[in-house]
C-alpha cells in the first residue's frame, strides 16, 4: 500500500468482481478494500479518493 510517500507491505485476502475489488490485510493488522480505477488502472481505497493506493508485487 502506498501512503503518499511511504510503503507498507500487505497480503491479499480477497479478490471480488471479477477482480476489481481486492481486500488486503496490512502490517498491522488492519483491513482495506481497494478498487480498480477505470480512469487510471490503479487500485484505489474503496473508501476515498484520496486514500492509499495498492500496488501488486511479488513476494520479496
Amino acid at each position: 500500500m502506498h501512503f503518499g510517500g511511504g510503503f507498507e507491505s500487505g497480503v491479499v485476502l480477497a479478490v471480488h468482481d471479477d477482480g476489481r475489488r481486492v481486500q488486503v490485510r496490512g502490517e498491522g493488522g488492519e483491513v482495506r478494500e481497494f478498487v480498480l480505477s477505470p480512469a487510471t488502472a490503479r487500485f484505489v481505497s474503496a473508501d476515498s479518493a484520496h486514500g492509499p493506493r495498492l500496488e501488486l508485487l511479488g513476494e520479496l
